[in-house]
């Protein structure tokens, strides 16, 4: 039985193995190869019975390698590939059996994603436009929007792109555009938040942004001057019979005055 961790990550060490019962056979050799290229053989009558043949992306650890496993140290977006484990049986039998399985290396975003395009406020109505990119990777991150914790559904519309690196790595880009509503406002605020996943990795990083209802603050000042509106008026209404009463009083006043120098 071959096992051979796929995917596995840039800098990792993995081990190799290669289980096999030779049913009272004598083992001759057990050799590894990378795209049909050896790169270590275990031969037990040789010394040392384990040996290591140069190849790119490939740094075998002696001291840990057996008959039925092999590590590899520090692995590299070169280390990806096809491999192979060869087991030979001694005469008079000289059986041979094989098995190949594939590596994957990822290599995983150093930071997470990254939301440009938008405004610190926004009014109902108005439509708005961001952006998420991925730091590099490979493979590409896939990404996916969030409004207020809720996931973007198919009504909204979002563009997906990839950019490819000189160096094999990838980055991937989401854009997002929709029409605000009332709904989209809680307490006068809502939230953006892009997710970046790698699958099979368990890798997830995101990033959020929250944007202000600026409709809101517009409503709160004129109620505001509505109710500085209604109190002047309703000084208004006060004052008016108040003046009314004063003048009455100062005519009977003079009245009574004049009826006084008479008598």
């Amino acid at each position: 039985m071959l096992d051979v961790p796929s995917p596995t990550v840039v800098g990792q060490e993995v081990e190799l193995t290669c289980s096999f019962d030779l049913n009272g056979d004598t083992l001759y050799s057990v050799k590894w190869y990378k795209d049909d290229v050896e790169f270590y053989r275990f031969v037990p009558n040789d010394w040392p019975p384990g040996q290591f043949l140069p190849l790119s992306g490939v740094r075998v650890d002696l001291s840990k390698s057996k008959e039925q496993s092999v590590y590899i140290r520090t692995v590299t977006l070169e280390t990806a590939g096809v491999y192979k484990c060869e087991v030979s049986t001694e005469a008079p039998v000289f059986d041979t059996v094989s098995a190949k399985k594939e590596m994957k290396v990822y290599v995983l975003p150093t930071e997470g994603p990254k939301i440009t395009g938008r405004h610190m406020k926004y009014r109902v109505g108005d439509t708005v436009i961001v952006n998420c990119t991925s730091a590099k990777s490979k493979p590409a991150a896939s990404l996916t929007w969030y409004i207020n914790d809720e996931k973007v559904g198919a009504d909204y519309d979002t563009v997906y792109s990839t950019i490819l690196h000189d160096d094999g790595l990838e980055v991937s880009c989401l854009s997002l555009r929709f029409l605000i509503t009332s709904d989209h406002f809680t307490n006068g605020n809502m939230r953006l938040k892009c997710e970046a996943s790698i699958p099979r990795v368990r890798y997830t990083m995101s990033d959020e942004a929250l944007v202000v209802s600026e409709q809101l603050q517009h409503v709160s000042g004129l109620q505001i001057r509505e109710n500085l509106s209604k109190i002047r008026d309703t000084a208004a209404i006060v004052v008016t019979p108040v003046r009314w009463i004063y003048c009455l009083l100062s005519l009977l006043s003079l009245v009574y005055s004049l009826l006084s120098v008479r008598i």
